[in-house]
């Protein structure tokens, strides 16, 4: 287990999910969470009881405790332990901001490799073309 204690497990064939988890490395300021790579989690997704279908249908968060959160859950899970996301995650803590929530990530996950494509992402990042 990392030092950071958190492990969070995300789609790494998916341009905006590494977009994402470059972003949450940035907010991430006491280095809480460690990014795994799906394709370098097999072993770790093993022992979580944690299925390729609900990997590809949500990012996992495996505390240090060895709880498992997916998806809108992960997000409120990890937001609590960073600063700027934490007004997030409380508010998560309501039942219908945390319905609000699952609903934008079930339609955001559906949605990423389409996402990506928009934001012309690569493995190195995500370019957004702007006309001016």
């Amino acid at each position: 287990m990392s030092t950071a204690g958190h492990q969070l497990i995300y789609d790494d064939s998916c341009g905006f999910c590494q977009r994402s988890i470059s972003l949450l490395r940035r907010l991430d300021w006491f280095n809480t969470i460690e990014p795994v790579p799906m394709s370098a989690a097999v072993d770790l997704m093993a022992r979580h009881f944690i299925s390729l279908d609900a990997m590809m249908a949500a990012m996992h968060l495996v505390t240090r405790q060895g709880k498992v959160y997916a998806g809108a859950e992960a997000v409120r899970e990890f937001g609590l332990r960073m600063p700027l996301l934490l007004p997030l995650a409380v508010a998560m803590r309501l039942g219908f901001v945390l319905r609000l929530a699952k609903w934008a990530y079930k339609k955001t996950s559906a949605n990423r490799y389409k996402i990506s494509r928009g934001l012309k992402c690569k493995a190195g990042g995500c370019l957004i073309h702007r006309k001016h």
